[in-house]
């Protein structure tokens, strides 16, 4: 079985009469080699033991749902296990569920599409679509959300039955077949609690977003569900369908409750379900921290956008009309200043803007920073002396949002405790 390892994952010509001889040498040397991650196994591997020989082969597993309902960690969840694979040598892709364009979102929202139909048609055309090209690429997908979240609660929303749910998921799960894929699902008991702790943590704005959307379904119109309370009652009935369908789809799954908030744990136990070893992210000491902190700033684009049946730049601007001067500047810049300090050990970066109020910044490698469960970084800038003047973002992922501005720098910061 060794020389077989040997030949078939390093590529190393072993002679039978030396596996014979040398059984225990070729044994020590391969536990080297694991011990050091020469051999990359990240996913579990399958014993074949017919024709009386034994070969070790890794699962070509091409696709990794992470799902659950919103605020129980799907995209720290789904970042940390992109990194994780990308120290390992893997070519991977992680699409965060907010992530535009999406490959496997319809591009016609339920509000906008012509009936549920229509949505559910477009949704599985374009999971056939992402499935075919996953299966002639040799990346690893990490997929966010949108293989039961996203295609359930639009659906949900609009009050269509779950039988015809279920055949939307079943045919979906299908098309993914060919990919092998696994479930990472994570669920908290007490939804309610999970939920207000996220919305707090997310501000206002969001909050009310959902609680509008929610308030504004047939779903919900029908059964007199109404604010906070009616949120959470419309997706404790969408995750019923989910773990319904979590039950009954093939699929090897992990399901894990992440109340508890021990993420070290949670990670070491998808380390375990996936055969990848867990490797901590770079450890940076506070006070190495405290020189990145400090106030930030940039400019933002804040011009009017068009809306239906108005002018772009509102309903009581008049437009440019036989060469008379707009009332609003075309391009209408607003400075923004947003800081950046040393929190609890980690740092943290407050009031950027079209981020939430609050968000963590888990270092990758020198000068460089992830956004926690955003797909973006955060590179900083130093200059001859070695001091951090300014910072920038960037995405090793996608192409959403605008990425490579430059924030300087106006003013040093301190730790806090």
């Amino acid at each position: 079985m060794l020389a077989n390892l040997f030949e078939r994952r390093l590529d190393i010509p072993i002679d039978s009469r030396l596996e014979e001889h040398d059984e225990l040498l070729l044994q020590h040397l391969a536990e080297q080699l694991l011990a050091r991650h020469a051999i990359p196994w990240w996913l579990p591997f399958r014993y074949d033991d017919s024709n009386d020989s034994s070969s070790i082969r890794p699962m070509d597993t091409r696709l990794i749902l992470v799902e659950g309902c919103p605020g129980v960690g799907k995209s720290s969840t789904a970042q940390h296990l992109w990194r994780q694979l990308q120290r390992a040598g893997h070519t991977c892709r992680w699409y965060c569920e907010d992530e535009q364009p999406h490959p496997v979102a319809p591009t016609k929202g339920i509000v906008c599409a012509k009936g549920f139909k229509e949505y559910g048609t477009a949704a599985l055309r374009r999971w056939r679509d992402f499935a075919s090209r996953a299966r002639r690429s040799k990346e690893i997908v990490v997929m966010e959300g949108h293989f039961f979240q996203h295609l359930i609660s639009p659906l949900l929303r609009a009050d269509v039955k779950p039988t015809r749910i279920s055949k939307v998921v079943t045919r979906t799960a299908k098309f993914c077949a060919p990919l092998k894929p696994v479930m990472l699902y994570l669920h908290q008991p007490d939804y309610a609690q999970a939920l207000r702790r996220i919305l707090n943590k997310r501000g206002e704005q969001v909050e009310e977003q959902y609680i509008r959307q929610a308030d504004a379904s047939i779903y919900s119109r029908r059964r007199s569900l109404e604010g906070f309370d009616g949120l959470v009652q419309s997706w404790i009935d969408a995750r019923e369908i989910m773990e319904q369908h979590l039950a009954e789809l093939d699929l090897p799954s992990l399901s894990i409750d992440s109340s508890s908030g021990d993420w070290e744990g949670t990670y070491q136990r998808l380390g375990e379900f996936l055969s990848q070893p867990v490797e901590a992210p770079p450890l940076v000491k506070p006070a190495a921290l405290a020189e990145y902190a400090g106030t930030y700033t940039y400019q933002r684009n804040s011009t009017p956008r068009r809306t239906a049946g108005r002018s772009r730049f509102g309903p009581d601007v008049a437009r440019r009309v036989g060469g008379l001067p707009r009332e609003v500047p075309l391009h209408l810049k607003q400075d923004i200043e947003f800081t950046i300090a040393v929190e609890n050990g980690e740092l943290v970066m407050r009031d950027y803007g079209w981020l939430w109020p609050k968000n963590e910044l888990v270092p990758v490698e020198r000068d460089v920073f992830d956004l926690r469960s955003w797909p973006f970084q955060l590179v900083f800038e130093r200059d001859r002396s070695k001091a951090i003047v300014a910072a920038s973002r960037r995405s090793e992922t996608t192409r959403w949002q605008i990425t490579g501005q430059r924030y300087p720098r106006v003013e040093g910061g301190s730790a806090n405790s």
